[in-house]
């Protein structure tokens, strides 16, 4: 069995599929950072595999075996889970979650599965929210993936205050966002320093998750950021953040829940399958991974969790 992680980051990155290899793929010809994680210049279904003992880069089915084009809340509740939700609510369906995925979530999303073998507090959600967003969510009581899954296990969400005390990052990784949009101050930091916080952050945790959702709003036509610019962030942000890691005791996991800014030229999601990434120690936990829905499992196992039917009171 490969050896336990100390400290892991699910990198979560939304809406990456890997497409054919042609010019018009915005990820067939990415920065050095991402090509050393691949050990290729682009992300696309040719790049080869890559399987060692803390190296592995492959594709995974984001599909789900169910017809038409796959969705955010049934891909990503079936990723953070390791049950297809999409199966069981029939159909595709996002981008919030699926009713039938809830008690799913609750019982089964990889902090609760973790959490068994872990201590109190060794789980994170290093996303930060700024005070709208509570209080939409307080008035609406309609959570994304990510934040109910943190809810439901008692994961801290984060805030403006975490921002500033490099506790958590905002999603757009620099923090322009908020200050242009929402007169918020926070730090201005370059991508590549937004990395290093992420990786200091893990090391205050077991298993940390980040989300990344730019990329699927771009695919979609709807980020104020052109393609080139998250994807050169998410270089710099991933080369800072792989410099920090050691093999022998850290795991950067990426992954997806369906494919889209692959083809930029058509707005819908894709049935490409979604990178699969694990670099450091225990990569060789997901070698065997071929759906989005074994992924959680085989980082539960990593981490000594287990299936709990445990349901909390959510938040």
């Amino acid at each position: 069995m490969p050896a336990s992680p100390q400290h892991v980051l699910f990198l979560f990155i939304d809406g990456i599929g890997l497409g054919p290899n042609r010019p018009s793929n915005p990820m067939a010809q990415l920065g050095a950072h991402w090509a050393r994680l691949a050990q290729h210049p682009g992300w696309t279904v040719q790049t080869p595999i890559v399987d060692t003992p803390t190296h592995v880069f492959h594709p995974v089915d984001a599909t789900l075996a169910i017809e038409g084009l796959p969705q955010s809340g049934t891909g990503q509740a079936s990723l953070f889970s390791g049950i297809n939700c999409a199966q069981r609510a029939g159909r595709h369906y996002g981008p919030f979650p699926h009713s039938s995925s809830k008690p799913v979530l609750a019982a089964h999303n990889l902090f609760q599965r973790v959490q068994p073998g872990l201590s109190p507090g060794d789980c994170a959600f290093a996303n930060a929210y700024p005070p709208v967003f509570f209080k939409k969510r307080a008035r609406r009581n309609r959570w994304t993936v990510t934040t109910l899954c943190s809810r439901q296990a008692g994961v801290r969400l984060r805030s403006t205050d975490d921002v500033r005390h490099n506790r958590a990052l905002p999603a757009d990784l620099v923090g322009h966002a908020w200050h242009k949009h929402l007169d918020i101050a926070i730090p201005q930091r370059s991508a590549a320093h937004a990395g290093r916080v992420l990786y200091r952050i893990m090391q205050q945790h077991r298993l940390t998750l980040f989300e990344y959702y730019e990329t699927d709003k771009a695919g979609h036509g709807r980020s104020e950021l052109s393609i080139s610019t998250i994807l050169h962030r998410l270089d710099a942000l991933l080369g800072s953040f792989i410099d920090a890691c050691s093999l022998d005791t850290d795991l950067l996991l990426i992954c997806s829940d369906h494919g889209n800014l692959e083809a930029p030229n058509q707005k819908p999601h894709t049935r490409h399958p979604v990178p699969l990434v694990a670099y450091g120690c225990g990569a060789h936990a997901f070698r065997s991974a071929t759906s989005i829905t074994d992924v959680t499992p085989a980082l539960c196992t990593l981490l000594g969790g287990s299936l709990s039917s445990h349901q909390p009171t959510p938040q």
